[in-house]
């Protein structure tokens, strides 16, 4: 059994996103302080599991990836790597995480332009990616996430996740 944290909705979507709280771990353990690097990693969901889409993995920052304080690059080999990795398992690519430097995160043109770029490069597995970015604050605000639809991207609403 997979424990939930939290969902993400996106109303207008009619679409619900449910966070595995080992996604949170890894997300929380990697947020950006003071004059460190930004991290990021890939995003997996369990497709088929009965209690609905299921955010199961987050996988870590790596030692390849390039980065500076306010920009990530990730080493295109070691997310195909992971993308096999995962399909194997039977989960599938929804997106990426990556930090920020601010306390509560906001998507920026640059992460638009990136996520435009990551979404090209896997069209056939990954039509509409998942953005989630990580802030410096660990209330429920600091970790945030969009879902990317043709040119636009829509913000999911975070709802907690009662009995797990």
């Amino acid at each position: 059994m997979i424990n939930i944290a939290w969902s993400w909705r996106w109303p207008a979507l009619d679409s619900e996103l449910l966070v595995s709280k080992s996604v949170v771990e890894v997300l929380n353990r990697y947020r950006q302080r003071r004059f460190n690097l930004e991290r990021g990693g890939q995003l997996f969901v369990d497709p088929i599991n009965l209690n609905g889409l299921i955010l199961t993995d987050a996988t870590t920052p790596h030692y390849a990836d390039r980065a500076g304080r306010s920009w990530i690059d990730m080493d295109p080999s070691r997310c195909q790597r992971e993308i096999v990795a995962a399909n194997e398992k039977g989960l599938r690519l929804v997106g990426y995480w990556h930090t920020h430097p601010q306390t509560i995160p906001e998507i920026s043109q640059t992460d638009v332009e990136s996520f435009r770029r990551f979404s090209a490069l896997y069209k056939q597995e990954l039509p509409h990616p998942i953005a989630v970015i990580v802030g410096t604050s660990s209330k429920p605000n600091g970790i945030r996430a969009w879902s990317f639809r043709q040119d636009s991207y829509i913000e999911g609403v975070r709802s907690d996740h009662i009995g797990s």
